[in-house]
């Protein structure tokens, strides 16, 4: 599936990525001393604050999971939805385009008997329903209020950066509603395919669509809750980045923390290196004073580390056991063509 060249490539990229976003949080904190003798700042009450809205955070990530899931007649119990949660977020950071989610969905929910297509399905719809809430409340929030300003670079190139994205939800939308086109070409396909790898392939393409199709058209009641787990996730996050602006010092009105934090949290979806490591920090640092200061890069990096990288560890824990428990060898039979 993936060639060694192509591991060694994202295996530098992330390397790099690594040494880079480590480097700034350095040079814009002052130092990992500053850092810390700001994050020491953060009382004792300040921190439980923060763990019950990051506890809430990760609730409703399994919360939109959950809620798709029933769409298709599916239920994910809460155990197994914290550790998919936890792997999504370890695999995430591997790549720039997070190529590994839906793989490592589909190997983590195979023992339990949920059919690929059905996995592949919730992951797309997942992923693309978060970027709609994600995009609607960022670019929303800028076009709204002037107290936030986008670094110049990125505002002189913002319909190139957002270009992919906004062609790939309306693509996924299309799907979503209109699936004719494409099950019409795979039941085309299926009747001049023989038996094989490529067959198989159509037909897991052809119950992919019908399953983001089924979910995307529901009026359930569940597929209106994985909206609102959705809008209440953004809104958690940008709880935990102003609380953090409070408690180091650095406070912002309501309206204010809105646009930097949905802005942040776009941003984490959108950039191109592997996890968004270090560009999320350092622009969020950015929409927190133009001035890029040590308080603003000490918020953007602990906001980070409770909304993303505290799971990562765990995550590979889960999936190394998980690869261990299931055998190697009768992994690579399993994902052979």
């Amino acid at each position: 599936m993936y060639s060694p060249r192509k591991i060694i490539f994202w295996s530098l990229l992330l390397l790099l990525t690594l040494v880079g976003a480590a480097w700034a949080i350095a040079h814009y904190a002052g130092g990992y001393a500053r850092f810390l003798e700001l994050a020491r700042s953060i009382s004792t009450g300040q921190w439980i604050v923060l763990g019950i809205a990051t506890s809430c955070f990760y609730l409703l990530d399994y919360a939109r999971l959950y809620t798709l899931f029933v769409l298709l007649g599916i239920r994910i119990p809460l155990g197994l939805g914290m550790r998919l949660t936890c792997v999504t977020y370890f695999v995430s950071t591997l790549t720039p385009t997070a190529e590994l989610n839906i793989p490592a969905m589909i190997f983590m929910l195979r023992r339990y008997g949920v059919p690929a297509a059905e996995t592949a399905a919730v992951a797309v719809v997942k992923t693309f329903y978060m970027t709609l809430w994600v995009g609607v409340f960022g670019v929303g929030t800028l076009l709204w209020q002037d107290q936030v300003r986008l670094p110049p670079l990125v505002a002189d190139h913002v319909v190139a950066l957002t270009a992919p994205a906004l062609t790939l939800l309306l693509f996924f939308f299309c799907l979503a509603l209109f699936p004719q086109p494409v099950l019409r070409w795979t039941a085309g396909r299926l009747q001049a395919t023989p038996d094989g790898w490529g067959r198989q392939l159509l037909i897991g393409v052809d119950r992919g669509v019908r399953a983001i199709a089924r979910v995307g058209r529901s009026t359930q009641r569940a597929h209106f809750l994985s909206h609102a787990a959705c809008i209440a996730f953004v809104l958690v996050y940008v709880f935990i980045g102003a609380a953090l602006c409070e408690f180091v010092g650095v406070p912002w009105s309501a309206a204010g923390a809105l646009t930097v934090f949905s802005n942040s949290l776009l941003v984490s979806y959108l950039a191109p290196v592997p996890g968004s490591i270090g560009v999320t920090e350092v622009l969020t640092n950015y929409l927190i004073d133009p001035a890029m200061t040590e308080r603003g890069m000490v918020v953007s990096t602990l906001l980070r580390t409770l909304c993303s990288y505290i799971v990562v560890l765990p995550g590979a824990v889960l999936l190394l056991n998980a690869v261990r428990a299931a055998g190697w060898d009768r992994l690579r039979e399993q994902w052979k063509p």
